[in-house]
């Protein structure tokens, strides 16, 4: 039966950031952005591109996609964190790609995306930073850094990257780690700052 749950958001003996929090992180990284250098575009574009940081905060974690499906055949696999998506220098690479475009397209918009893309996705990479950590100097080194090293090893009761697995995770182990409360904090800070700016 849980053969046929497809997760994109599991857990892999590590701490794992939850959505929510990640998506928060997203948003307050952009609305930073925009508030900082007050770029010179209409509502929409501004409002577009809040939408797109708030979702650039769950981009590096589209790897859980391959992940799931690398884990059904190989149970020994590592973790999500080691693909391509959790590197920083990746996100570099592709935002200064798009802030290019912007530039020899002269679109503010376009170069502001680049941008937020970068915020976006870092504030997420920094988020995994606090337990599980990144290896921030990949492809150079695999050396992971983390703020607080401190992995709760959880039972796996169900197949491994399934939403069973991922819902143990979180009402057994998840709760006792340092990154739960700070995705709360995170979490209600993005709602904070998003009901102020009506």
């Amino acid at each position: 039966m849980d053969k046929t749950i497809f997760a994109l958001v599991i857990a892999d003996q590590s701490i794992n950031m939850v959505l929510p929090g990640h998506l928060a992180g997203g948003y307050l990284a952009a609305t930073a952005l925009i508030a900082v250098f007050h770029p010179d575009l209409s509502t929409s574009q501004i409002n577009c591109l809040l939408i797109i940081g708030t979702l650039a905060g769950e981009l590096p974690d589209i790897d859980l996609i391959f992940f799931n499906l690398a884990h059904r055949k190989n149970q020994n696999i590592e973790s999500h964190r080691n693909y391509l998506t959790h590197m920083p220098l990746f996100w570099i690479l592709i935002s200064m790609i798009i802030v290019s475009v912007g530039f020899i397209f002269n679109s503010v918009f376009i170069e502001y995306l680049g941008w937020i893309t970068l915020a976006g996705t870092w504030s997420h990479l920094i988020l995994d930073s606090i337990e599980y950590g990144i290896s921030w100097l990949a492809p150079i080194s695999k050396k992971n850094f983390a703020i607080k090293k401190n992995i709760h090893k959880e039972d796996i009761i169900y197949r491994q990257g399934s939403l069973l697995q991922h819902f143990h995770f979180i009402t057994t182990t998840y709760w006792k780690t340092t990154t739960i409360w700070i995705e709360i904090l995170v979490s209600i800070t993005a709602l904070t700052v998003f009901f102020k700016s009506f």
